[in-house]
């Protein structure tokens, strides 16, 4: 099947936004080369995480915004590239895609600070919610060159598809499970309020979003 899903000939706001996410990794880098080599050796060495994840301020601090950015545009182009094949009929605007990503984010990440506070789990949130987004800036880093092959290759636009969502979900699914290994403590503890946590804000906000979009075809 050599369907074409999008014209990889007109590729400014893919290259804009891949530049942008250069800088941003560059940038972040250069602030702190240590930390960056540690952070991007992850997935096999936890030194990263054993050492910044006991300071304060980390998730906000400037190095994970600029990853933060990297996050965002990667996984926005991934929706954008996604989306076309699972409903053609349904016309994506990516000018859409990553405003509303970034607020869905920034909601969520509020809502689990309120819900924090109200259930006095802060220690819990704070580490988990570290561990799960360093987890996903370096996932979104990773995709980045499998992006960029779908965009400007010649390569099968479906197999590499099939590659770049295979990628994403194997490496969310190894970070979820590294993340709830390195907190089986604290689940322990606080059992029932992270049942409540993985149900309202890690399960039920995506699969409203799945039904919101797909409508009646889900």
């Amino acid at each position: 099947m050599d369907q074409t899903l999008r014209n990889i000939d007109n590729h400014s706001i893919e290259t804009i936004l891949l530049t942008v996410a250069l800088v941003c990794l560059t940038v972040a880098k250069f602030k702190n080369e240590q930390k960056f080599h540690s952070f991007i050796m992850l997935f096999v060495n936890y030194q990263y995480l054993k050492i910044y994840s006991k300071e304060p301020g980390q998730t906000t601090s400037t190095f994970n915004l600029l990853l933060f950015i990297v996050q965002m545009i990667s996984f926005s182009l991934v929706l954008w590239i996604a989306l076309p094949y699972f409903d053609p009929n349904h016309e994506v605007n990516f000018y859409l895609i990553m405003p509303f990503l970034i607020l869905f984010i920034l909601f969520k990440f509020y809502l689990e600070k309120l819900i924090a506070t109200i259930f006095d789990i802060n220690k819990f949130t704070e580490s988990f919610h570290f561990h799960k987004v360093t987890y996903r800036n370096l996932t979104s880093l990773l995709l980045l060159p499998m992006i960029s092959l779908f965009i400007y290759s010649n390569l099968s636009s479906i197999i590499a598809l099939y590659a770049i969502l295979l990628c994403f979900c194997l490496l969310n699914v190894i970070a979820f499970v590294l993340t709830l290994r390195n907190h089986q403590k604290l689940i322990q503890k606080y059992l029932f309020y992270f049942i409540l946590y993985l149900c309202t804000l890690e399960i039920a906000p995506y699969l409203l979003l799945i039904k919101f979009y797909f409508g009646d075809k889900v």
